[in-house]
């Protein structure tokens, strides 16, 4: 009953766009390390302690800018200790949460050469190797973490997200649930994350009460997350509390205006029967993502799905699904990739793309309706019913941040 009441507490700041009384520990991780950064403004420790705190404010926010500071943080650090190792590793954490991939992989490749047994550096190589779409390779990488500090939080942490990409969210929830248990109870927001994702996969996997009731411990130590914001939006809509949950992400696109935050909002006004509303944002949600179509850090997804399945410009849809896939080849884009071909009548094509998606063991239920679609056309079999609502994945591990 207490965590029910926290649950709608924080859920009725949010929807009422007030900020719960309760400090967010990533911001407040931030000042402490800016207030080091004043204290001492010459040592180089302290712009990578305030790289990290921004980083980790980025991960719950998916705020890129963030990530723009980070980098001015270890900028710093590296002018006032060329090649610090902690700094460059930092970088590689930077561009990863800005989606840079290639260059992550390299510098991070580099790096493990340097310091093989430091197991942050193979973390590294696991989020570029699944941004990538290089899943091999991520489970080799994520095998050093665990061989080297067997049973670390963060070898658990990575497991977990490749569980979910392999298929089995049964698995990948338990390995989240023993990464919570290894991280210390004064580590609110990484805490706060882990259970979000829990809640994430619990709602994936159908049990939405269960996702409920892991949000309400997420929300106990970061009252105002974003992510948990997003994931308890889905929760609403999953329960067809349509009004709420466009409520919900109308807060979060107040909070970080980005172009996926403004789809996901303007969906949940068109499945609450605000139509007037959800064609305004959606209008508003193609002009800001087609302005970043060829930047590493976009929308390409989101306007894939909206070309397929909204606006019918199937030509369009997979020109932005070309250009994307050709910088990665992960579960998400090449899902993207084949729905848009099969819009266009690229049957075949459509069904070698969709079967590589799906072929380290993903269950997402749009990709698998999808994938039953397209084979029908290429077996020129009837087609099978319709397929949920789209609603993008959100990703485990190459958008960690």
């Amino acid at each position: 009953m207490r965590l029910t009441l926290i649950f709608l507490s924080s859920l009725s700041f949010l929807l009422a766009g007030q900020q719960p009384p309760v400090s967010s520990p990533a911001d407040m991780r931030v000042a402490a390390a800016r207030q080091q950064v004043e204290a001492s403004p010459k040592a180089f420790q302290t712009y990578n302690d305030l790289a990290v705190s921004l980083c980790r404010k980025a991960r719950d926010t998916s705020d890129v800018a963030l990530y723009d500071q980070a980098q001015t943080a270890v900028n710093r650090s590296l002018s006032l200790s060329p090649g610090n190792y902690d700094a460059m590793k930092l970088h590689v954490a930077v561009l990863l949460g800005k989606h840079q991939f290639e260059e992550a992989l390299h510098e991070a490749q580099t790096l493990n050469k340097k310091v093989p047994d430091d197991i942050g550096g193979w973390a590294s190589l696991v989020d570029a190797n699944v941004g990538l779409g290089n899943y091999t390779e991520a489970e080799k990488d994520c095998q050093w973490i665990l061989d080297l500090r067997r049973g670390s939080a963060l070898g658990f942490e990575k497991a977990a997200g490749l569980r979910e990409i392999f298929g089995d969210d049964e698995g990948a929830i338990e390995f989240y649930g023993e990464a919570l248990s290894r991280t210390a109870q004064s580590d609110a927001d990484q805490r706060a994350w882990l259970l979000t994702q829990e809640a994430r996969l619990q709602l994936a996997s159908g049990n939405a009460k269960s996702a409920s009731n892991t949000l309400n411990e997420a929300f106990r130590l970061f009252p105002n997350s974003q992510f948990a914001a997003l994931v308890s939006a889905d929760v609403q809509s999953a329960n067809g509390n349509y009004p709420e949950a466009a409520a919900l992400f109308e807060k979060c696109y107040r909070s970080v205006p980005s172009a996926a935050n403004l789809y996901k909002w303007a969906t949940a006004l068109d499945r609450a029967g605000q139509k007037d509303q959800a064609t305004q944002q959606f209008a508003a949600f193609e002009k800001q993502a087609r302005a970043q179509i060829s930047q590493p850090y976009n929308a390409n997804l989101e306007l894939i799905a909206f070309y397929t399945d909204r606006k019918n410009d199937p030509s369009e849809a997979l020109r932005i699904a070309t250009i994307e896939s050709a910088k990665r080849q992960d579960c998400r884009t090449l899902a993207a990739l084949a729905w848009a071909q099969y819009q266009n009548g690229k049957f075949t094509e459509a069904k070698t793309n969709m079967d590589k998606a799906l072929s380290p063991g993903i269950r997402d239920a749009v990709y698998l309706c999808h994938s039953a679609l397209i084979s029908a056309k290429v077996n020129q079999a009837s087609d099978p019913k319709a397929c949920p609502a789209d609603r993008p994945m959100q990703a485990s591990l190459g958008d960690s941040k």
